[in-house]
């Protein structure tokens, strides 16, 4: 997570930041599991739906690399061809797990 990007997105508000991120390990679950349940029924419509979301938050929190999985995860939607879906999915789900962490860090910040 970039910290300088995310507080210029709230003008530097770290109390407003701090409850976006509680917002967003609130919503992350169910990103995951609607993400994988739209591959499973081979639902392209909603994965790149999910994805673009997903992007489109990481991105405002600064958080690039895994930003580009979101969006590659978006493109697979895109095309309607979801065999590399999964995957790229899982990969997501292993970048996300040290960014959880800053993200519930930053949240624990909120009842400060």
């Amino acid at each position: 997570m970039d910290l300088t990007v995310a507080l210029a997105h709230v003008d530097g508000d770290r109390q407003l930041l701090a409850e976006l991120a509680a917002i967003f390990l609130r919503d992350y679950p169910r990103f995951v599991n609607s993400a994988r349940e739209s591959i499973r029924r081979d639902d392209a419509q909603t994965l790149e739906r999910e994805a673009h979301t997903l992007k489109g938050r990481l991105a405002f929190f600064g958080v690039h690399g895994v930003r580009d999985q979101a969006l590659e995860l978006e493109t697979i939607g895109r095309s309607r061809d979801l065999t590399q879906a999964l995957q790229t999915l899982t990969g997501i789900e292993r970048a996300m797990e040290g960014v959880l962490v800053e993200f519930e860090s930053l949240a624990r910040e909120q009842k400060s």
